[in-house]
């Protein structure tokens, strides 16, 4: 999983501060790959350790030969080396041309290397093959919100949940880009829902976190960034964004403690920098004569 983080500068107090904020969103990516159990039955007829390499070839049957290839490429994306993923994928699609899966994976693939538009072909695609490719719809709406597409992307991720309605990060994903669009009613509803499906899904706290706090809902927000400070990933940002709400609520000391904690993970972390810097300043000012 891959999520982009953001920064606050100061208490957010505005519907454009939070656009602002948001446009360098902290949306969950999730690029699904698909195949995997075929592809690790297959090697246990193999005693090599499965690398990411395009020269090495497999042995054995076609079928085991391709399941391999997938893995291998699984194995690419893994490592961080999603150029030779999309290579391997069309070594394996031009023997498979109507697997629905390895479009999604090579759009996953693709979706890594920042190839956004080619990603969201590959998912077109996969979804012309196979219409209730539930990962597919998903994806194809990730591609979409990436490109700022956020009505279309509230319709595949529609798609997705109405193939499986307990698709907690589709409802994340489609609260995110309601935000966008505006409809924060909505939004809201789909960060509850997500979270109602998987209490585990830290960033569906986040994010209905930030956007309570944007609507001056403190105390509310203060309990969903509690919720996410449990994710590593989004700890830094949730102890920053709770350290706001107390400072609103004047809790300065819950404040400065969150701020302190969110350097202790990220010392560069501007908003977190800049909300201690304040609280510090202010406790330093000499009080004023009656």
């Amino acid at each position: 999983m891959a999520m982009e983080a953001i920064q606050i500068d100061q208490v957010v107090s505005s519907k454009m501060e939070m656009t602002e904020m948001m446009n360098r969103t902290h949306i969950r990516w999730v690029s699904f790959w698909l195949g995997l159990a075929t592809a690790l039955i297959a090697h246990k007829a193999h005693s090599e350790e499965i690398t990411c390499a395009e020269t090495q070839f497999p042995l054995g049957s076609n079928e085991e030969q391709l399941a391999m290839l997938q893995q291998r490429a699984a194995v690419c994306v893994r490592e961080g080396k999603p150029a030779q993923a999309v290579v391997l994928m069309t070594r394996l699609i031009k023997s498979r041309p109507r697997d629905a899966g390895a479009y999604v994976n090579r759009g996953s693939a693709q979706a890594a290397l920042g190839e956004v538009g080619l990603a969201l072909s590959d998912y077109t695609t996969a979804i012309e093959l196979k219409p209730d490719l539930v990962e597919a719809w998903y994806n194809h709406g990730t591609a979409y919100a990436r490109l700022r597409r956020y009505e279309s992307a509230t319709s595949d991720f529609a798609d997705a949940i109405r193939l499986k309605p307990s698709f907690a990060l589709a409802y994340c994903n489609r609260g995110f880009a309601y935000f966008q669009l505006g409809e924060y009613d909505r939004a809201l509803a789909d960060y509850s829902d997500g979270i109602e499906h998987d209490t585990g899904t830290n960033i569906c706290y986040l994010n209905r976190g930030t956007l309570l706090l944007m609507l001056g809902e403190y105390e509310k927000a203060i309990k969903d960034f509690t919720q996410a400070i449990d994710d590593k990933p989004t700890a830094a940002l949730a102890l920053s964004r709770r350290g706001q709400a107390h400072e609103a609520l004047e809790h300065q000391s819950q404040a400065l403690d969150d701020y302190r904690a969110a350097l202790e993970s990220y010392p560069n972390f501007q908003s977190a920098q800049e909300g201690f810097a304040r609280i510090t300043a202010q406790q330093r000012r000499p009080e004023e004569s009656p």
